[in-house]
Formats: structure tokens, sequence, C-alpha cells
């Protein structure tokens, strides 16, 4: 039987996975396992930057529902990797990050590029493990990609020092710990307390106006089938968050938006939360997004974390939105004599809707054959131009404001974003990631010219691997926009400039690297610059210059709080 060494075992066990690709870029601490991962029909796709290829394998991970995997090696590597995994972590995506150190030896001494990831990763991974015993390669590897993949997803790191990655794990035959793949089954996922279901549906049933809101574990448990039977059954108004947005499309007569939740929210009886996060997106769980007068709570998820105790709840089911979803549609078919009617309600939710709606048609009429191009016009004239299975990658802080409530989401996992972590440039490597999870579909980055300076020569990444992702570029010569600082900042602070140089052609510069590109300053040109582009079969970038003075949505109705935040400054 012959012997296998560490880096073997690790490329063995993730070809067994599936794995096909991983994203990093090279260094002497990780070339063993570059050699090993080569030798199993691995590729490679190597960055100008690590937290390019964790936001390529988090892309990946989350357009597929699949492990996606990415390396750096010692030191500066692993450091320039660490803004990117703690957007997974927070994005709940399952990435595996194979890390290069040191040899066991030099701990301590000074060596080259020291630095330890397994004491500084706690918070941003899962769980990291610095691998010392080569007899425990296959456990942690396999226990890696079950636990990375298990709900709430994220990312879980194996740090290799260099002096292990050659040495002998054991016969290839009886690893430690090791199972062929497919031996040992997945977790199932969990069904709820048949009575707290019931209880539940009989509620949602009897409720006057009630509500439903779906979020990230709608996506991660492929529930989104089971979440539109159940509110059509029922006739209940729905909102999609975070991953979960579009599982039921966002054009359904039943579902409706973001943007306008509060009053809808503020009128209902009964809300039910499948697998939400209530972090600060959603204001915490608290009032005023969730009012607690008037009305019942419904919580529903797998993770019990989920289950804020933020929030006064009347049922609160540890379970997974798929199998819960479907025990309350049995248990609603057993129950129900008839439909409830929910007309009036209905008739309350779609005034709300249409309002609102006018109110954003009457916004793009007016400014749409403005000179300078309005924001609020390119979010609107792209969001007509994607198809529905288009994914869309917010990137850029001011495009996402402009952007989010423009999106009429068609399916879960459409929208990919940076989560609470909220960087820029993310988008670079997530739309590369994207595009080879979802081939053939249109992958837009709507990415800022603040993201473009921190990831954007990793656009020469995807032209030199062929991956047509598209980059639509806001272009505002400013970090966030010179709108924004004239409107948060004191009137006596003049030296603070978040400016660049204006309006350069970074059309030009990645025109050199072999990108299809387009420079975009008046608002007819735009469509025909995305027809273009999309059509190029190339990596492409559309720089798109801005009417810089319109102030993000984001910002608008907050200068109260920024007058608080600088009072006596």
């Amino acid at each position: 039987m012959a012997d296998i060494k560490v880096v073997g075992v690790v490329a063995k066990i993730l070809k067994e996975e599936g794995v096909d690709w991983y994203a990093g870029v090279h260094g002497g601490h990780v070339w063993q396992l570059q050699v090993a991962l080569d030798r199993a029909g691995i590729k490679t796709y190597h960055m100008r930057h690590e937290q390019s290829g964790v936001y390529m394998a988090d892309g990946w991970a989350r357009a597929s529902g699949k492990i996606g995997v990415a390396m750096g090696t010692a030191g500066p590597g692993f450091g320039n990797m660490i803004s990117a995994m703690y957007q997974a972590y927070l994005a709940r995506s399952p990435v595996i990050c194979l890390l290069g150190q040191h040899a066991t030896e030099e701990d301590g001494w000074g060596p080259f590029q020291e630095a330890y990831a397994e004491p500084l990763s706690g918070h941003f991974t899962k769980w990291t493990k610095r691998i010392i015993d080569p007899s425990m390669i296959a456990y942690f590897t396999q226990k890696a990609i079950r636990d990375a993949t298990t709900y709430p997803c994220g990312p879980v790191a194996l740090e290799f020092p260099v002096n292990i990655q050659g040495q002998v794990a054991g016969d290839e035959n009886s690893l430690r710990g090791y199972l062929p793949h497919g031996v040992c089954a997945s977790p199932s996922r969990p069904a709820g307390d048949p009575e707290m279901v019931e209880k539940a549906t009989r509620m949602l049933l009897e409720a006057k106006k009630p509500v439903i809101i779906g979020g990230d574990g709608i996506y991660w448990s492929d529930a989104s089938a089971e979440l539109r039977e159940f509110v059509e059954l029922l006739d209940i108004p729905v909102l999609t968050r975070r991953m979960g947005r579009g599982a039921v499309p966002e054009d359904h007569p039943l579902a409706f938006g973001a943007g306008f939740r509060r009053p809808i929210q503020m009128q209902s009886d009964v809300i039910a939360i499948f697998g939400l996060r209530m972090n600060m997106l959603e204001g915490f769980g608290m009032p005023p997004r969730f009012p607690v007068e008037n009305v019942r709570y419904i919580q529903v998820s797998e993770d019990p974390e989920e289950l804020t105790t933020r929030l006064s709840t009347e049922v609160s089911i540890l379970g997974s939105p798929k199998p819960v979803l479907r025990q309350m549609i049995d248990c609603a078919k057993d129950i129900m004599k008839k439909k409830p009617d929910r007309s009036e309600w209905l008739a309350i939710v779609n005034k709300v809707k249409e309002e609102d709606r006018a109110k954003a048609k009457q916004l793009i009429d007016e400014v749409r054959n403005n000179k300078a191009i309005n924001p609020h016009f390119i979010a609107a004239e792209l969001c007509d131009f994607l198809d529905r299975d288009a994914t869309i990658i917010l990137d850029s802080f001011c495009m996402a404001g402009f952007a989010t409530d423009k999106i009429k989401a068609s399916f879960a996992g459409q929208i990919l974003d940076g989560a609470t972590w909220s960087g820029v440039g993310h988008g670079v490597g997530i739309a590369m990631g994207a595009q080879l999870a979802r081939p053939g579909k249109q992958v837009v980055d709507l990415l800022g010219d603040g993201g473009m300076g921190i990831a954007g020569f990793d656009i020469e990444t995807a032209a030199r691997y062929n991956i047509p992702a598209c980059y639509l570029l806001f272009n505002n010569s400013s970090w966030i926009g010179y709108s924004a600082q004239k409107a948060v900042l004191p009137e006596d602070v003049k030296d603070c400039d978040w400016s660049m140089l204006p309006d350069i052609r970074y059309d030009k510069i990645f025109a050199e690297m072999g990108c299809h590109t387009e420079l975009v300053t008046e608002p007819q040109h735009l469509k025909p610059a995305l027809e273009r582009a999309f059509n190029s079969g190339k990596a492409s970038v559309i720089n798109v210059i801005p009417d810089s003075t319109v102030l993000a949505p984001q910002f608008v109705g907050r200068m109260e709080y920024y007058k608080k935040l600088f009072a006596g400054v």
C-alpha cells in the first residue's frame, strides 16, 4: 500500500468532493500544496491579490451552493485574505481557506512571514485548525467541508506549516479518520416540533393581516418552492431578504419590497420570520422596524442564534425552513375548509405597493434625459435591461443604494452583496466565481471607483481566464461621493477631501488588458453599451460617469443623525 503525504490527502479529498478549482496567490509556503492540487486535476485561478481569491470562492459558493476553495501563503498572504474571509463569514458562505505557514520548529524565532491564523481567525471563521499531526489531515479536511456547508454556512480554514505539508499522513487506503466520499451521510435538515408547527399555522390562518419574511435560511435550505406554495395557499404577503430575496419573485402579486415594508409591517397582526438573522439590516429586530404593539411573532430557524431574544415571540421553532414549511403546508391543508379571505388586507398592501411604484416611476421619468446621467436612471436602465436570470453583485456603496429598490429579484441567490461587512471591491472576485457557477448567464458587478482602486486589477484575471463577467463602474471620482462629503461633514471642514482624479478613463486601462470596454457619459448611450458588453463574450468594463451631485438614498433623511454625530466635535 502506498503512503500518501499531507498535501496529497487534501487534494484527494477535495477532488472527491467535486472541487475543480481554487483561487489565490502562490508563495513558497504553499508550493507543495499547489503541486498536489495540480496533480489531482484541480485548476488554479491565480489572482492579483489574495482577497479577490477568497471573494471568487465566495461568489462561487453562494451562486452554486457548493464549497468554494481559496489559498494564500504565510504571513501577508493570510493577512490579505482576512477581509474577504470576514465577509464570507458574515454572508454565511461555505468557503474553505488553505493557508501556508512557516515550519513548526521556527515558532517564536522570528521566521520569514511569521503569522498564526488559528488564534487570529476565531471571529471570522467557523473554526480554524493548524495541522501539526499529519495523521489527522484526512479527518480535519472532511470535517472542514461538512462544517462549512452546514447551516449557518461559513468559512473554515486549515493552516499548513511548510514542514508538515510533505510529511506522510499514512497508508492511502487506511488514513486515520478518513471515509470514502458518500459513506458518511450529510446531516438531515431538522423538522419542527409538530405542536409548535400547528400553533404557528393556526396563528397565520386566523390572522387578519399576516406577513411572512424569508431570509438566508430559505436559500440554504432550498425552500423557495415551499415558501411560494405556502404564501399562495394562505394568501399571505411575503417579503424576502438577503440570500432569500427572490425566493418568491418580487413581481409576484403577494411579494412586496423592503423599501416600503414599514407601513405594511406596522399594520400587520402576525409576522412569521423564516431563517433571517436580525442584524442591523433588519433594524436588529426592534422598533420601529419591527413593531411591538398589536402584533404576534413567529420565528423559524435551524440556527438558534437566529431565533433572536430581542423580539417578543409567541412561537419559536428550531427547524430548517424547508421541512418546517412543508409541515405547515400539510397542516394548513388538514385544517382549512376554505382559503382565508385576505381581500381587505391585500388591498391595503397593494395600495402601498402601487404608491411606491408610481413614486419610483415619476422619479425616473423626471431624470431620464438629464445630460449628466442621474444615478437613479443608471440603476433603472440596468435593471430593465438585464435578463430575469441575471446575477447582480452589489459592490459600490453608493450604487447599491441607488439600485437595491429597483431590482426585482426573480430567484433566491440572485443578489450577492457584502453582507454587513460592507467593504468595496469584493464584487470583482465574486463576479468571477458567480460566472463560473452560472455559465452562459449574465453576471454584473456594480463596482465603484473606490472598489476599483482596491481590487480592480483582478479584472485582468477575469480577462486572462476568459471569464465574461461585466463590471459596470460607477465612476463618481470619489470615495462615497462628493455630494455625500458636502452633506455629511461639518461646513468648516475644508481639507478632508474624499475625491480622486476626475473622470479617470478606466475603459482605456482595461482595454489594454483585453477587456471589452465602454465609456458612457450620456443616458441614451447606456443601453447600447450594455448590449455590446454582454454580447462581446469577454470580461467587460463599462465606465459610467454619473451626476456626482446626487446624494445616495442611504444618506437622504439621515442628516439630523450626522449633525448630532458631529455636535461638539
